[in-house]
């Protein structure tokens, strides 16, 4: 039996896409920054926050995981919780959100249950700031705020 190369070429690029999430999107460090001061957290802690988003979902807005303790689920960028924080498939939790809305790429509800997750747990609540950030070297984000950067900046602060 002969298979033509042009047919193992399509199996093989089904098979790389198979398991990819087209929705999902990486946010760029400094796009990160922009959304994390819209929300109102302090310049003092935006480091921090941007640390705690890289090391908990790879700063990917559309990152589940799980399950974990007592079948809970982890949404976002910030890895909000569905044992206690949010509900799925309904407004529920501390938060009193659906952890899916966690999942798209508005992370405005996120930053806000997030924030109330820092504010009665701390960062020590993150297992990612924990263990990479705490007493660590933060991001360095002051190219961030020098001036407005495009998407090919981002990219290439990205590399750096």
């Amino acid at each position: 039996m002969h298979i033509a190369p042009i047919s193992i070429c399509i199996i093989a690029i089904g098979i790389i896409f198979c398991g990819t999430e087209i929705n999902a999107k990486v946010l760029p460090i400094c796009t990160a920054v922009q959304e994390l001061k819209r929300g109102g957290i302090s310049n003092t802690f935006i480091s921090n926050w941007v640390c705690l988003m890289k090391h908990e979902s790879g700063l990917d807005t559309s990152l589940v995981t799980g399950p974990g303790s007592s079948s809970s689920y982890s949404y976002g960028v910030f890895q909000i919780n569905s044992k206690k924080w949010c509900a799925r498939g309904r407004k529920g939790g501390v938060c009193n959100a659906r952890c899916e809305d966690f999942i798209d790429d508005d992370i405005s509800d996120d930053i806000v249950c997030a924030k109330k997750i820092q504010e009665t747990e701390g960062f020590k609540y993150w297992k990612g700031w924990m263990n990479k950030c705490k007493n660590k070297p933060l991001p360095d984000i002051s190219s961030c705020k020098r001036r407005r950067r495009s998407a090919i900046d981002d990219l290439l602060f990205e590399a750096v």
